[in-house]
């Protein structure tokens, strides 16, 4: 199918449709893939996690096809090389936040016993978790009471059996809004690497084109 004839608007989206999904690929397989964090949303389906990254790339690539020449591409070399670099720094960002605020808890169920997979193994899920220094007061007392009992007892070990509905459960130990936070700013970072990554490739592959009209 010819997308030119229905205007240079509809390859701008399929452009960006492409990289978003490309980068999406490379980046994240890094991190397990995209839906490994799309629960950082809440439990909302796995595109809004690209979203925006894809909303905001459309609008960006459609202001340079329509300014960008032989006489200014230069200025869009160094937003290239500016994204290339912000999006180093957010992916730098995201794994920093993804080892300190993501842990892996065993599911357990109704009897209390580990929940199994189809190949006997046990089923684990990522929990946002905060730091020691914001633990609610309740938990830090009752942390400081363990730790008499058990020394050198980590918080993640804490949270494995506190709690009085279920274990391994963060809100039991730190605030609900604080955890939201957390969760928003990992968000908020993996797409802005997914945005940086693709207006990096497309700028440069697009500069490369405009040098060689």
């Amino acid at each position: 199918m010819n997308l030119s004839r229905y205007g240079p608007f509809v390859n701008v989206v399929a452009v960006a449709s492409a990289l978003v999904a490309t980068f999406s690929m490379l980046l994240l397989k890094m991190f397990g893939g995209v839906k490994r964090w799309t629960w950082l949303t809440s439990g909302a389906p796995p595109f809004l996690v690209t979203a925006g990254a894809r909303i905001l790339a459309v609008a960006l690539m459609a202001v340079t096809y329509v300014t960008i020449s032989k006489s200014n591409y230069g200025w869009f070399a160094g937003a290239a090389s500016l994204c290339g670099v912000l999006g180093f720094i957010a992916i730098a960002r995201f794994d920093r936040l993804r080892e300190r605020h993501v842990v892996q808890v065993p599911m357990v169920g109704a009897d209390g016993k580990p929940l199994m997979d189809r190949r006997k193994k046990e089923v684990q899920q990522n929990v946002v978790v905060g730091i020691e220094a914001n633990l609610r007061n309740d938990a830090k007392v009752a942390l400081d009471k363990a730790r008499e009992k058990r020394g050198g007892l980590s918080v993640r070990q804490f949270m494995s059996g506190f709690g009085s509905q279920r274990v391994n459960d963060p809100e039991a130990l730190w605030d609900s809004a604080l955890l939201a936070n957390i969760r928003s700013t990992m968000t908020i970072t993996l797409m802005g690497a997914l945005l940086l990554g693709v207006m990096a490739l497309f700028l440069g592959a697009f500069i490369i084109e405009v040098y060689n009209r």
